[in-house]
């Protein structure tokens, strides 16, 4: 049901949203989402069940519900993605070495599924193995039908899928709390790969097919057939450990992104007294001048923090620790959890950042944007977030680059306005329409489109470029302390149409969820984020349009940040 809801367009939910009453929006809304106490009492029956079926659960799992299935659970201390699927991948390779099992690892790449193949003559004694060695834990088997996994079997209470060619290996895993973390998009794929009794002439693949030859059940990145003389293996470090892989495959696919990424923040803490008393007086120097200041320039939710950025940086722990290196932007603050002895962050300062250019103190995201690329030792791929994107669900480098260098951008439906720029549009439209100008000055061709609030993924050399090419506007942009209807907004748009434009950006696609916390639907809406967890990445902003009251949107946005990503990261302070 709510698939189909989020295929209506947004306008046409606009519409009937003005429609209809409230009360009548909000059932509507609740049973789209499966938020009804009947969609409640029916989940927790199917978890009881559960529960009854599979006798007293051991200290260390829960029951709990995952996209409409009952699980048992693991209980976990420490959680990341790339952790989980390593774990996944032992629990199936060191069965089958106990038990002499042939196997080898076909593809093992950051933040994907690890996928083993056996022949399917070995089919009836691998699952046995498994059967054998993963029973009694809470581990599930499932058949996978376009990559994903269908009615799966805990080992040893149910019996295993024995005609299936592709199964995922996983358990769920859950907080101390019992909240869930991670389950079959986690799991191990073995593939069970026909194997010829006699020679096949040449067919899809172009090429003979002799006896002897593995023949793919399903499509990969690297081979249609393995034909004998290409079925020798060699040792391996995959996730640390040797394991057997394929001779002949000995480098990176070209398609897999090797580059280092880090990840640039902006952060600030607008309760800091101090900070608040620089953006005062700048402020009202600023009116002193008679100058124009939009409502929006300075208004204070812009700067308020409910601890998102603690969020952000559990997230990338939790999904995306593939990145590098993560550089913190702040004008002389650093939040007290920040654990600053951490070798993968840094701290920089608007004093480094900016030097003799600018001027600050800046109160302007725009003005430190023009900046963020002369940070010291910044990678030449990275991304940009604010500290109101989070990474939802595991994602891997190549949904932000190719590896060939290319960066991706994600285009919004939200239009630039037609007109020039003008000191009543709102600063986010009037940037936008001066970066169309630019464009169409420097192109001769025009754009249409924002862009989504999610990772940017930026080039440092694109950035140099811009800057000789647009000299006098990022010069311009640096010196506005706060946002003005001149500026430009350069990381999180121009960048992209700049990069498109000069043949090193292209178009790319990702699962995004956008969410602004005053709204008085968007309690239900994080509910059913947090059971679904099938965003690549999400954002939580403020509009400063709210009929919740402020304290109630940090409960709010505290109980559910808490609850998606419950375990402190790598880079906060230990527990005094």
């Amino acid at each position: 049901m709510r698939k189909v809801v989020d295929a209506v367009p947004v306008s046409l939910r606009r519409q009937v949203r003005k429609a209809l009453p409230a009360p009548v929006w909000q059932q509507l809304r609740a049973a789209a989402y499966g938020q009804t106490r009947v969609h409640h009492a029916w989940r927790k029956s199917r978890v009881t069940m559960l529960r009854m079926g599979s006798g007293r659960l051991s200290d260390g799992t829960v029951a709990l519900e995952l996209q409409g299935e009952p699980y048992i659970a693991q209980k976990v201390s420490h959680f990341r993605s790339s952790e989980v699927l390593a774990r996944h991948l032992s629990m199936v390779a060191d069965a089958f070495e106990a038990h002499d099992v042939p196997y080898f690892v076909l593809d093992a790449e950051p933040e994907r599924r690890r996928i083993v193949v056996v022949s399917r003559k070995h089919r009836g004694r691998a699952l046995e193995v498994l059967g054998k060695e993963l029973r009694g834990g809470p581990t599930y088997i499932a058949p996978v039908k376009d990559r994903k996994t269908r009615n799966p079997r805990l080992v040893g209470r149910s019996p295993l899928p024995r005609r299936a060619d592709v199964v995922c290996v996983f358990q769920v895993l859950a907080s101390e709390s019992g909240g869930y973390l991670g389950g079959p998009e986690l799991g191990c794929d073995l593939e069970f790969w026909r194997e010829t009794s006699h020679s096949e002439p040449a067919a899809f693949n172009g090429e003979p097919v002799p006896a002897g030859s593995l023949v793919m059940p399903r499509r990969n990145r690297w081979a249609d057939v393995i034909t004998p003389s290409a079925r020798k293996t060699v040792l391996r470090p995959v996730d640390g450990t040797p394991r057997p892989m394929l001779e002949t495959i000995d480098h990176p696919h070209l398609f897999q992104v090797t580059e280092p990424i880090d990840v640039v923040y902006t952060w600030v803490d607008g309760s800091d007294p101090d900070w608040i008393l620089r953006k005062a007086e700048a402020q009202n120097e600023h009116l002193s001048r008679s100058a124009v200041m939009h409502a929006l320039a300075a208004n204070d939710s812009r700067f308020v923090s409910r601890d998102e950025l603690r969020y952000s940086l559990r997230s990338l722990d939790m999904y995306a620790d593939w990145v590098r290196h993560v550089y913190l932007v702040t004008d002389d603050q650093v939040p007290a959890w920040l654990d600053t002895t951490n070798p993968r962050v840094t701290v920089v300062s608007h004093r480094e950042l900016f030097g003799d250019r600018g001027r600050l103190p800046t109160f302007n995201s725009h003005a430190i944007e023009s900046q963020l690329h002369r940070i010291p030792g910044l990678s030449e791929h990275y991304l940009y977030l604010n500290d109101d994107v989070f990474f939802g669900r595991p994602v891997s480098p190549d949904l932000f680059f190719h590896s060939n260098g290319l960066s991706k951008f994600f285009v919004s439906h939200a239009k630039v306005g037609l007109g020039p720029a003008a000191p009543e549009d709102m600063p986010v439209m009037s940037a936008a329409k001066n970066n169309r100008d630019l464009i169409v000055k420097m192109f001769d061709r025009a754009l249409s489109n924002k862009f989504k609030h999610v990772p940017h993924p930026q080039r440092r050399s694109v950035l140099r470029d811009m800057e000789q090419d647009f000299a006098a506007d990022f010069e311009r942009t640096a010196a506005s302390q706060f946002r003005s209807h001149d500026d430009v907004s350069i990381s999180a748009a121009l960048a992209h149409y700049y990069s498109y434009a000069t043949g090193r950006a292209v178009p790319g696609g990702i699962r995004y969820f956008y969410a602004d916390i005053a709204r008085e639907d968007t309690p239900l809406r994080l509910k059913s984020l947090l059971s679904t967890r099938d965003f690549d990445v999400f954002c939580l902003n403020d509009h400063d349009s709210s009929r919740i009251d402020v304290a109630t949107q940090a409960k709010i946005i505290g109980d559910f940040l808490s609850a998606y990503f419950p375990q402190p990261s790598s880079f906060e302070k230990p527990p005094a």
